[in-house]
């Protein structure tokens, strides 16, 4: 904590960094694995096993990926004027005067329920309790948890050093406002119907998904009408030697990475204005990239 009229806390990170970074790690060799099996395979039941597996280990590393870069990020600040929250996507700024009181979790009285999938790192998500009414979990760490009302809701946090925070408040609602921070809440659902509204965001993405969908669909056909296919040419402009007809399940699969990666760039720019231009250079990449693997993959079913 800084002596000052600002104070900076952040949840517990240890544990938590732990858990999500081996979820992620796991996640990340599950989706290996299935991939290279998706290209030694022919398309039929085990194929699309495979396929059913690397999709989970993609939404799986997905979601610890961010919550591990969310937890890394994540900070409590107070100052003189309000209380800002921050946590991955989720941002709350609650004036001072706004905070009806701030007590520790374990004097609530009653077991706090926690929200689905928590676990430490990652205590996120909204409880409707009797006693209090909605509780949004902003949290790492349940023996570290405060819960500070507002005529809302209830937010708990875990910040690593709750009597430090707690006096931080104090000392801030000692020195006064002189400018009142106005009332701010940006939450993930709010970004992504925003990012709906924006009609060329809206068409780079759905036409993405589609030609990645097109891509996949082409290829798994190709792979399973023949046992053979040629994917290229070694000077002096010679076809190289027939490959098994899996492989071509390469370029979907090369397609996937790149429009994956471009579009989880391209949504990290798009939080700000100034980043727009390059969300839009992202994504319209990954598209073109699509676009010239299908035209590969439609060369090499003509060979």
């Amino acid at each position: 904590m800084e002596e000052s009229s600002l104070w900076i806390f952040h949840p517990p990170r240890q544990r938590g960094i732990w858990i999500n970074g081996a979820a992620l790690i796991v996640s990340l060799a599950v989706l290996g694995i299935a991939l290279v099996q998706l290209t030694e395979q022919r398309p039929g039941p085990r194929w699309l096993l495979w396929l059913v597996l690397a999709l989970l280990g993609g939404i799986a590393s997905l979601g610890s990926g961010y919550r591990l870069a969310a937890l890394w990020r994540a900070t409590y600040t107070i100052d003189r004027d309000g209380l800002r929250l921050r946590w991955g996507l989720r941002v709350e700024h609650l004036p001072l005067e706004s905070i009806e009181w701030i007590r520790p979790g374990n004097e609530a009285g009653f077991p706090l329920p926690l929200p689905p999938f928590a676990w430490p790192g990652a205590i996120l998500g909204s409880r409707k309790v009797p006693e209090l009414g909605d509780i949004e979990f902003l949290a790492a760490e349940t023996t570290t948890l405060l819960l500070i009302a507002t005529p809302q809701r209830v937010f708990a946090i875990s910040p690593e050093d709750p009597s430090a925070f707690s006096r931080a408040f104090r000392q801030a609602l000692e020195l006064g406002s002189l400018n009142p921070l106005p009332p701010y809440s940006a939450r993930p659902v709010a970004f992504v119907a925003h990012l709906w509204q924006d009609r060329i965001a809206r068409a780079m993405v759905i036409g993405g998904i589609l030609l990645l969908l097109g891509l996949l669909s082409l290829g798994s056909l190709l792979a399973a009408s023949r046992a053979t296919i040629v994917l290229g040419y070694s000077p002096p402009v010679q076809p190289t030697s027939p490959l098994p007809a899996q492989r071509l399940m390469l370029l979907p699969i090369l397609g996937a990475l790149t429009y994956g990666s471009g579009l989880i760039l391209g949504l990290y720019f798009y939080r700000q204005k100034e980043g727009q231009a390059k969300s839009y250079l992202l994504w319209g990449g990954g598209d073109l990239a699509l676009i010239l693997l299908t035209i590969a993959c439609v060369l090499a079913g003509l060979r």
